[in-house]
């Protein structure tokens, strides 16, 4: 059965979700999962490939944008991409998005005080529990 695992943060602040974002990728790679990081877009992206390799320089987390390229050269256990761009396999989604995603086992959402986002993740837990994911609520 396919889960979904929303983690609620008391910061107001969506750059928060970015240091939570961290944490999880690290355990994810301690577990030996595949992890895909699903962004709003481009910009964000760019944005969350520079964040990682800049966050802890002596904890090196491999990742790699995606692109037509990367996916035939490039083996990363943590992929980023958005819209229709998604590995072909892995084990863990971290939703970023403002759409909610599929086909995958098991889904992560890093939700914040942010009315925005908390409108986003509020229609992502009907979307996820519509359609029969195991739901799962951590409040940090």
């Amino acid at each position: 059965m396919s889960r979904a695992d929303f983690y609620t943060l008391k910061d107001k602040h969506g750059d928060a979700r970015y240091r939570l974002l961290q944490q999880l990728l690290s355990k994810s790679l301690g577990q030996g999962a595949a992890v895909h990081i699903h962004c709003r877009d481009a910009a964000e992206v760019s944005h969350l490939d520079d964040y990682i390799w800049g966050f802890k320089p002596e904890s090196f987390l491999p990742h790699h944008a995606l692109s037509e390229q990367a996916e035939q050269t490039m083996h990363s256990p943590i992929t980023l991409g958005y819209g229709q761009q998604r590995p072909a396999q892995t084990d863990i989604c971290i939703n970023l998005s403002a759409e909610p995603v599929k086909d995958y086992q098991r889904i992560i959402e890093i939700v914040v005080q942010e009315p925005s986002i908390l409108e986003q993740t509020r229609a992502h837990y009907r979307h996820y529990q519509q359609a029969g994911h195991e739901m799962n609520l951590h409040k940090l």
